[in-house]
């Protein structure tokens, strides 16, 4: 996730990874979110892989923590990691324990700071078990705190230095105690480690060829597809529109092996993608490269659904779906995040609000928030997808989370002091929970057997999407 803050006639505006919003803002003032205020986001959607399998999962985690004394009760509650704006432009980053206790006082602000350890150069974080690993703008490494008797309590860390990584931005994929991937786009290969050791195991080069004439790399994702973990790669053209084209790796994670290879020139420009309840996996787009068809940019695609059906090494060459189609013509994106029932939530551009005027309308305009609105569809099939109408639109949501298995929105304040947690599951947008400053990270901390990752919006057990 890239913030970037910026004055534009008395607004303010946030990208990431291409996505505007914008919201007024207070203050007025020009800034920018540096490297280490990235809190990449591969992966985004309903967890379904249940982390820990294996004859080497142990249930305290992947640390030394979660003994809980002997004559300490176990600790419950959540680990917070909170993003921090400071007033000079500088990105903090802190980690805090929030018991059951805390939660359950009502109404309130969940302070990040409060007691929290602040981790210098901190980009992301998830959590395995009873442990917590943050990740480094500022160096090739990756941090462990193990809970101990309530209290965090810093352990080692792992450096990917020798397999040429300058920085850990992005959130890792913890497989079970003893192995974890890391993805590197720079280097274009995957490091191989171990979470309780915190030593490296090894790499796997993904061998990514060089883009064709005229197309640049854009960014590399990840899917778990059951027992294989995909990687694809899209690109943009000399004029930054995303080409239709998409290169893919299917990798075991077993044997860590590169197995199949395919690619998709009419349907590409993946961002999203959201597991269906077989195991199958929808691939989409994300709302920029839907604007760029919907101002008529040359070079752009209409938005396009492909699928990967479990237990195969390829794309569904049978299976495209129109996403456009599912709204009524409505430029649409998606699928963002899985819903209950086989269902997906799609997010589309409101044509009666702000008809769409491709010679006066810039990209940045149609992709702010302002203007799209929830929709719900039923995977696989080609039904119309419904409006979720008790989501407000407006509410400049940022991505969507997962937290003790309910879904929510993200919404932050124009000045990134507050944010909220919107519910999706069971009281369509209710805020249940408030949080000082930006939350990089809400998950409970267990030791529970088949515990999942970070308990947020990880494709089952991938890296986390951003949904816009």
């Amino acid at each position: 996730m890239i913030f970037k803050l910026k004055s534009e006639n008395r607004t303010q505006t946030i990208t990431l990874e291409g996505f505007e919003f914008m919201t007024v803002s207070r203050a007025h003032r020009p800034s920018t979110l540096r490297k280490r205020a990235h809190i990449v986001v591969l992966s985004t959607l309903a967890i379904s892989l249940a982390f820990g399998c294996g004859d080497d999962d142990g249930a305290n985690g992947a640390g030394a923590g979660g003994t809980g004394g002997s004559a300490v009760a176990p600790f419950s509650g959540a680990v917070l990691c909170t993003l921090v704006v400071n007033p000079d432009d500088s990105v903090a980053f802190f980690v805090r324990l929030v018991s059951d206790a805390e939660l359950e006082q009502g109404e309130q602000i969940i302070d990040g700071l409060q007691g929290a350890i602040e981790v210098g150069g901190g980009a992301d974080c998830t959590v395995q078990g009873r442990s917590v690993f943050v990740t480094n703008s500022e160096s090739p490494t990756i941090a462990r705190f193990d809970e101990v008797d309530g209290v965090l309590v810093e352990g080692p860390r792992v450096s990917f230095m020798q397999f040429g990584v300058t920085a850990v931005f992005r959130e890792p994929v913890i497989l079970s105690n003893t192995k974890a991937y890391y993805l590197d786009q720079g280097s274009r290969q995957i490091v191989i480690w171990n979470p309780a050791e915190m030593t490296t195991i090894g790499s796997i080069p993904l061998g990514l060829a060089e883009p064709a004439e005229g197309l640049r790399q854009d960014n590399v994702f990840t899917q778990f597809v059951g027992d294989l973990l995909v990687v694809f790669n899209r690109y943009r053209d000399e004029q930054e529109v995303t080409a239709p084209r998409t290169d893919f790796w299917f990798i075991d994670s077993k044997t860590d092996d590169i197995v199949a290879t395919d690619v998709t020139e009419e349907c590409g420009g993946f961002r999203y993608s959201t597991v269906a309840a077989n195991g199958d996996v929808y691939l989409g787009q994300w709302s920029r490269t839907v604007a760029q068809h919907a101002l008529e940019l040359p070079g752009s695609f209409p938005p396009c659904l492909v699928r990967i059906r479990a237990g195969t090494r390829e794309i569904d060459r049978d299976y495209t779906v129109d996403l456009n189609a599912l709204t009524g013509g409505l430029p649409t994106a998606g699928p963002i995040h899985a819903a209950p029932n086989d269902r997906a939530l799609l997010f589309a551009y409101d044509t009666s609000r702000m008809p769409i005027d491709p010679t006066n309308q810039s990209l940045n305009e149609l992709s702010i928030a302002v203007n799209w609105d929830w929709y719900e569809w039923q995977l696989g099939t080609e039904q119309p997808a419904d409006r979720i109408e008790s989501i407000p639109t407006n509410i400049g949501q940022l991505e969507t989370r997962t937290y003790d298995g309910r879904t929510f929105l993200l919404r932050l304040s124009d000045d990134f002091s507050r944010s909220e947690y919107i519910d999706l599951t069971e009281n369509l947008g209710e805020t249940v929970f408030t949080f000082r400053a930006v939350p990089a990270l809400f998950a409970r901390l267990g030791s529970e057997p088949g515990a999942r990752m970070a308990e947020r919006v990880e494709p089952r057990g991938g890296l986390r999407v951003l949904p816009f």
